[in-house]
């Protein structure tokens, strides 16, 4: 029948993204059994920026509370020089609030097209009938971690945890696998960046000893 989000027309908008946000922080698991399959693409993504777009602007309040605070207790001849700064970091905050909503589309779509490749390599699609829609819906959806941003200073790890198990749940439910093939479509991707940064960071590191033994040498 479709989430309470994808019948918005009938429910009424805010009714309907209210009961959807209460069925996935609840029951994820009931929420992502009555998403839709295909179709309707712009019900997610639309409820993924709402989400997203929360998670920003919180973020960004605590960060902008934390820094003036921070102002406030340094010394009259340290405010001025400081405050230059702050003042740059309130203006990136603002562009990011405001570029927001574009790049969480955008990271949306990457996401999930990595996220379904690595399904796909682990044999999670074989029983699927949802497709790459099945994986960005289960992205978009869990989105709504976001609402740990109001954590001050540790949401943004809270949502980060939240929104793997409910992706994990979402896959194993839309592509009818397992859980196991699930987490192991989203860890993938973290595992490897993980990889590329220990082989730069020990490239680098090589690099600088080889430099330091040469100028020794010399």
């Amino acid at each position: 029948a479709g989430l309470p989000w994808e019948e918005r027309a009938r429910l009424g908008a805010v009714p309907a993204f209210v009961e959807t946000v209460k069925l996935l922080v609840v029951n994820p698991t009931e929420a992502f059994a009555r998403a839709k399959r295909r179709g309707d693409l712009f019900s997610p993504i639309a409820f993924a920026v709402v989400l997203g777009w929360a998670g920003v602007i919180l973020q960004s309040l605590w960060s902008l509370a934390f820094g003036s605070s921070l102002l406030d207790l340094m010394p009259p001849e340290m405010r001025e020089v400081s405050g230059f700064g702050v003042a740059a970091k309130t203006f990136g905050l603002v562009a990011q609030i405001i570029l927001a909503p574009i790049f969480i589309v955008v990271f949306l779509f990457i996401g999930s097209a990595i996220v379904h490749l690595m399904l796909m390599l682990v044999g999670g699609t074989k029983a699927s009938e949802a497709g790459f829609e099945g994986t960005l819906r289960s992205l978009a959806y869990s989105t709504v971690s976001q609402l740990a941003s109001v954590v001050p200073f540790a949401g943004g790890l809270i949502a980060m945890v939240w929104a793997i198990v409910l992706e994990m749940i979402g896959l194993a439910t839309l592509h009818r696998t397992s859980y196991g093939k699930a987490i192991a479509a989203i860890l993938l991707p973290l595992l490897l960046c993980c990889v590329c940064l220990v082989f730069a960071f020990g490239s680098i590191v090589a690099l600088i000893a080889g430099a330091a033994a040469s100028g020794a040498g010399n």
